[in-house]
């Protein structure tokens, strides 16, 4: 069985939120219960993989990872490690961030998934992550630094609820209110809360009290799936954890997330990940058989080639030609494995 696949990053101390920095050649398949990770690439190429896919990232491209997202990250054969990730960490069940149930709600920050019209919000999330990252690695003697990451902090979930919320991504073709997110994540919440059982619209609407036509009509234009395959989808995203963290029989699992039937559970998951659960499972494994540790470095070990790296980006902000431009990397990178800094502690010490 894989262990430890429940990984808990470091922390800043008296924050919900925590910053590692390191280079990767190929990561062992875990998630974050109950954290938000936000990967920003420094120097690439370096492949993402989540739920059977990839995504190939390069200098400057972000992504999130919501929790329960089973992921890892892997470098090129032939450049192992000459890579360089910034991963943002926040503890979604955080008072800071000032909403119940925000480890429940999903999101995506991709750049290739991110329209037209959000674009320039992406790039103001970059903003924001760099502009944290600065003030961890130089804090300024004029403001406490717990409260300047932790007020930093809630501008970026500010920013993922308003523009990068799930509700968002599937419907930025179309005007809907706040109040239809809202009810969204309601609905998304419910589901959450009552998967491994019998659910059905009708059920929803009688818990609730919503009205079910309407409902039904509601979350079939802004799920674009339909209540049944959206809790089915749900349902199989839980299903890879417990194929993921336990030696379960494959049966027990598809009762276990909801499922009355085995071969049900079987012909939705094939058509989820192209593969049965068996062949998810065993391919999980032999991912983390053939994993390496990343390197790790300490803020203030790398902070020069950081600071570097943020300068750069503010300029060419006012400077739009330097967008064309490649980043010129610092010299004097380490290429060797520095522990993190005594300031920084475990997540579960960390977050008041």
């Amino acid at each position: 069985m894989i262990k430890n696949t429940n990984t808990m990053p470091q922390t800043i101390a008296g924050t919900p939120t925590g910053i590692s920095i390191y280079a990767v050649t190929k990561e062992t398949p875990h998630y974050h219960r109950g954290l938000l990770e936000i990967m920003y690439c420094f120097k690439g190429p370096v492949n993402f993989l989540y739920n059977g896919r990839s995504i190939a990232l390069q200098e400057g491209d972000i992504v999130s990872v919501d929790p329960f997202d089973i992921h890892y990250l892997y470098a090129d054969a032939d450049a192992p490690k000459d890579n360089l990730i910034v991963s943002f960490y926040f503890d979604l069940t955080s008072g800071v961030f000032g909403k119940p149930g925000l480890e429940k709600i999903y999101f995506t920050c991709e750049k290739e998934t991110t329209p037209k019209e959000k674009q320039p919000q992406l790039q103001n999330l970059k903003r924001l992550l760099l502009t944290l990252l600065y003030f961890h690695c130089f804090p300024h003697p004029q403001l406490a630094p717990a409260e300047t990451i932790s007020r930093l902090s809630k501008q970026v979930m500010d920013t993922m609820l308003e523009h990068f919320h799930y509700f968002n991504y599937i419907n930025y073709s179309a005007k809907y209110s706040d109040e239809m997110k809202l009810r969204f994540e309601q609905i998304l919440l419910y589901i959450e809360e009552n998967y491994s059982r019998k659910i059905t619209l009708e059920k929803l609407c009688e818990d609730t009290y919503f009205n079910y036509k309407y409902i039904s009509r509601f979350f079939k234009e802004t799920s674009h799936v339909g209540f049944a395959k959206f809790v089915n989808n749900i349902r199989m995203w839980k299903s890879t954890i417990l194929l993921l963290d336990t030696d379960k029989n494959i049966s027990d699992i598809s009762y276990e997330v909801g499922f009355s039937a085995p071969m049900y559970y079987y012909k939705i998951f094939k058509l989820w990940t192209n593969m049965t659960p068996n062949q998810y499972r065993k391919s999980m494994r032999a991912a983390q058989r053939h994993s390496a540790e990343n390197t790790y470095y300490g803020s203030s070990a790398i902070k020069e080639a950081l600071e570097h790296y943020i300068a750069f980006y503010f300029a060419a902000i006012q400077m739009p030609q330097l967008w064309l431009a490649p980043f010129i990397p610092m010299k004097g990178v380490p290429e060797i494995y520095v522990e993190k800094g005594p300031e920084e502690k475990p997540l579960s010490e960390g977050i008041s």
